[in-house]
């Protein structure tokens, strides 16, 4: 069950593409926020390639910096796509939750489950040695809410 979300990689070059197309020179911020969510669901996809899943390479993959950068700049997420989460967004029933919330909220907290993964991983020194304290789950959870968040940009 915590690892379904892999079922669902065959469906990222079609909204790859579609991210791929919002991003424009001249709105730097915004285009890399872009690009960052990009490269990250294009983590999952390689990690789904092989045949064992390996949480340390996968969480070395992902990347939050451009959101911190953001966020420091006091970057307005409206910016990448205004408005809030509706129904038509979800695509997974454990994201229905998350209607109402809006892009800035999405990428704080796909930054924080980042960064707490990375502390996980800090103080155990293997989150692979955790499978008992549902890393596949967290991770899954992090792939939808990525998914969710480009989901709702390209609509």
């Amino acid at each position: 069950m915590a690892l379904d979300w892999l079922n669902l990689i065959h469906e990222l070059p079609q909204i790859l593409g579609q991210l791929s197309g919002l991003i424009k020179g001249n709105r730097v911020l915004k285009d890399q926020l872009i690009r960052e969510l990009r490269l990250n669901l294009k983590a999952f996809e390689t990690a789904q390639k092989s045949k064992a899943m390996d949480y340390d390479k996968l969480l070395e993959l992902l990347y939050n910096e451009q959101i911190q950068a953001a966020r420091k700049q006091r970057f307005t997420f409206a910016t990448v796509k205004s408005g809030e989460v509706k129904a038509q967004h979800v695509f997974n029933p454990r994201n229905q939750k998350y209607i109402g919330r809006d892009c800035a909220w999405l990428f704080k907290n796909i930054d924080e489950k980042i960064e707490d993964l990375r502390m996980q991983k800090q103080y155990h020194g293997s989150l692979n040695a955790l499978a008992e304290r549902n890393i596949a789950l967290q991770f899954s959870n992090l792939f939808y809410k990525l998914k969710l968040t480009a989901d709702f940009i390209v609509d």
